[in-house]
């Protein structure tokens, strides 16, 4: 007998399932549109960073119209690319040097060798990990431009002191998002930065709740707004909007 991944394993049953109830509803002259099934973001456990970022792409994917939940990965060590492929998350969320490491330590000990030769400055080194961390990917997988915030920090060090630059990466399987929902991550992706991540980090840290500490954030840089689950673009001006509000793209 054939296994199947768990995503496809969840899809499988939820649809059998709906189907199960249309059939038992058809008899009475109605049918009950299906559930979609909630798009998993798998974060790495014990780390406050990653819930936040778990957060965020939550309410994103919420905003455009895909229901999403936040959970644990069972395996801190496992890749993000791993995690999706298995199924044990539908997104995981990922930094581009750490990645890197675990994909092909050869190439990543080749481009700590290279911004050691060269005078490569950090944008161009940044952008170089990125794509190397890219072509090291499996065939099914894919991201969204890099986030020019940095994390995934080793124990000591500030996010952006490792040998190789971390930037923010969400990973998810090619066709399961479409080209509106994609085109929301990759703009807000590029909005966030190391040093608002950080103070996120340290609020969470000292007490704060997570979704309220991202959802003040994404009102004030995105305009996005959480209400009791739902998602909808603030008017700019209104209260507590920021002077630093960016302009989305449409979906």
């Amino acid at each position: 007998m054939l296994s199947m991944p768990p995503r496809v394993t969840r899809t499988f049953l939820a649809t059998t399932a709906a189907a199960a109830v249309a059939v038992g509803i058809s008899g009475c002259g109605g049918q009950a549109p299906a559930e979609p099934e909630p798009f998993v973001v798998g974060i790495q456990p014990d780390s406050t960073e990653q819930k936040l970022l778990g957060e965020l792409y939550r309410v994103l994917l919420l905003s455009v119209g895909q229901p999403a939940v936040v959970e644990e990965l069972e395996q801190s060590d496992t890749p993000a690319t791993d995690a999706v492929r298995s199924g044990d998350a539908d997104m995981a969320i990922a930094c581009t040097g750490a990645l890197l490491e675990q994909l092909n330590p050869q190439l990543a000990a080749e481009a700590v060798e290279d911004t050691t030769d060269s005078n490569l400055n950090s944008d161009t080194f940044s952008e170089t990990v990125y794509e190397y961390a890219v072509a090291s990917f499996p065939g099914t997988v894919m991201t969204v431009d890099p986030s020019p915030a940095e994390g995934c920090a080793a124990a000591g060090e500030k996010p952006g002191e490792g040998e190789l630059p971390d930037n923010i990466i969400p990973v998810f399987n090619k066709g399961e998002l479409n080209r509106g929902q994609v085109n929301r991550l990759n703009f807000v992706n590029r909005v966030l930065t190391t040093e608002e991540l950080a103070e996120m980090v340290e609020e969470v840290d000292a007490g704060a709740d997570v979704r309220d500490v991202m959802a003040q954030w994404l009102l004030q840089r995105t305009k996005v707004s959480v209400d009791t689950g739902n998602t909808r673009s603030e008017d700019e001006g209104d209260e507590g909007a920021s002077d630093n509000v960016i302009e989305q793209p449409p979906v």
